[in-house]
């Protein structure tokens, strides 16, 4: 069994040596897949072969592949909805399950084993910068059903969910991907709403991403919850009764990376209760930040009955994505017939939504007008 934590990302479209290197040498626990890795379908396929051939226990793939303005794959298959979009049409459910299908089986095709989805933060009046169009309604209901469907539909073509961004971030102050976004309500509140979505459909996705919100009313006011001991653990472990795998975002966001070394957040993190640690841009760095957690582990009692707590819960959830491949459904023949089955979805969608509201981004259209990818360094279309 492996014994790392990190979840990296790559630079571009294909691998750099000192990426080669650090893949075999150093293999992390998953690697995150962003626009800027993306050209192709026969590009994208060989990046994720090449980085699985480096290592006898190759990493899991991750990425967010919500549809809307979340959508790492645009450039190569039909622009999808947004979650909001399935509240405004008919046949909600049965749209969403189509909707995590056609993802599922886009991703299968790839070799992609999770899906950092779907958001299950529940739409406050004026949704913070960043979560825009991105949740599947304003109350705990509609969005267990339109997240439920869409995780069914995903499942079921052998792709994992992650449900995020624990404990949410729906009534957030700002976009935590630039600072802090502070939520200001106390417990009761959560727990009434909030809370509820990652409850229900925890047990299923095994995996919830934590966010970087900060809850003033419950934990430390400048404290995000990704380095909280009191939600990463007595929220969620206890309150909610989860048991599955605790995923970081993105560390390099500036909620939290402002606040010490990739060392001491990654620490920080770890002994708030989070299982696997994203770095999403300066992989460069995560070999030295390896050596430093596994040392830490050695001679630090308590860090290292955290760690090992850890990599038994990622091993855990590695062989929860093993058998969702076992029981879904083969992967597509071929890119063509992902294709036809996305076309099939988003032209079915279309029928379903008022006659003036925005739907899918026609095929045609999304492939003659992509979007930039950018560097991996700035630029928010590279965190949401």
């Amino acid at each position: 069994m492996g014994n790392d934590i990190l979840g990296v990302g790559l630079t571009g479209t294909t691998l750099t040596e000192l990426e080669r290197r650090i893949l075999t040498e150093t293999t992390p626990y998953a690697v995150v897949l962003f626009g800027r890795n993306i050209d192709t379908h026969e590009q994208l396929r060989e990046l994720v072969r090449e980085v699985k051939s480096l290592s006898s226990e190759p990493p899991v793939f991750m990425i967010d592949e919500e549809g809307g303005r979340v959508d790492r794959l645009r450039s190569i298959i039909p622009g999808l909805p947004s979650a909001e979009a399935f509240i405004e049409g008919e046949r909600p459910a049965e749209m969403a399950r189509w909707l995590g299908r056609v993802i599922g089986l886009a991703l299968r095709w790839f070799d992609i084993e999770i899906n950092l989805a779907p958001v299950v933060d529940i739409r406050g009046d004026a949704p913070p910068k960043g979560l825009e169009r991105r949740c599947f309604g304003g109350d705990a209901k509609s969005v267990i059903e339109l997240a439920g469907a869409f995780m069914t539909g995903q499942e079921s073509a052998g792709v994992a969910s992650c449900l995020k961004h624990f404990p949410g971030i729906g009534m957030g102050t700002a976009d935590p991907h630039y600072g802090a976004t502070i939520i200001d309500v106390p417990l009761e509140e959560l727990q009434r709403e909030d809370l509820v979505p990652f409850a229900k459909l925890g047990h299923q996705a095994q995996a919830i991403m934590i966010g970087h919100g900060s809850y003033p009313q419950i934990s430390a006011p400048d404290l995000p919850a990704s380095l909280s001991r009191k939600i990463t653990t007595d929220l969620l472990r206890d309150v909610c009764g989860f048991d599955g795998l605790a995923i970081t975002d993105d560390m390099e966001m500036h909620a939290v990376s402002d606040l010490g070394s990739y060392e001491e957040i990654s620490a920080r993190a770890l002994l708030a209760g989070n299982d696997v640690i994203l770095y999403c841009s300066h992989i460069e760095r995560i070999a030295d930040l390896q050596r430093y957690l596994r040392e830490r582990a050695r001679v630090d009692r308590p860090f290292g009955g955290a760690f090992a707590t850890a990599v038994t819960r990622a091993h855990a959830f590695r062989e929860h994505c093993w058998k969702l491949r076992r029981e879904g459904t083969p992967p597509l023949p071929n890119f063509q017939a992902l294709l036809e089955e996305a076309d099939r979805f988003c032209e079915a969608f279309q029928k379903t939504r008022p006659e003036h509201g925005a739907g899918c981004v026609p095929s045609v259209e999304r492939r003659m007008t992509p979007r930039t990818r950018g560097t991996g360094r700035t630029g928010r279309e590279e965190w949401t």
